[in-house]
């Protein structure tokens, strides 16, 4: 009785001690990624895990060539601070890449990530 009431307080006081590591990650995209598009999209649109800082949080989208396609600051999408997009200029056909990076408002943890999309010749 006395070793499980002994392991009950050290897990306990494990679980106490352990610190919250916050990050915001990519929960989900518009476009999504390896997505194939009969129409190319007008912008970007990223939902993160958690609130972001966005001045110190960015996306970018270019094209096979590395040349930007977007345009304009990131444009806040929800009153949570969890999604946000960024226009882009009319695109042609072919493979456009996506770069993100996310500073957590609650912490400061910062997290990056990319994805691809493919616009379709009509």
């Amino acid at each position: 009785m006395f070793k499980l009431r002994l392991l009950a307080l050290t897990l306990s006081l494990l679980g106490a001690a352990a610190p919250a590591f916050a990050h915001a990650f990519l929960r989900a995209s518009e476009p999504a990624n390896e997505t194939a598009l009969k129409t190319a999209p007008k912008e970007v649109v990223i939902t993160f895990t958690e609130e972001i800082a966005p001045r110190f949080s960015g996306i970018t989208v270019t094209d096979a060539a590395g040349a930007r396609v977007d345009t304009g600051p990131l444009i806040a999408k929800n009153q949570e601070g969890t999604r946000f997009g960024i226009a882009l200029k009319p695109l042609a056909p072919g493979v456009y890449s996506v770069q993100w990076h996310a500073v957590s408002a609650d912490d400061g943890h910062k997290t990056a990530g990319s994805f691809r999309f493919t616009v379709l010749a009509p």
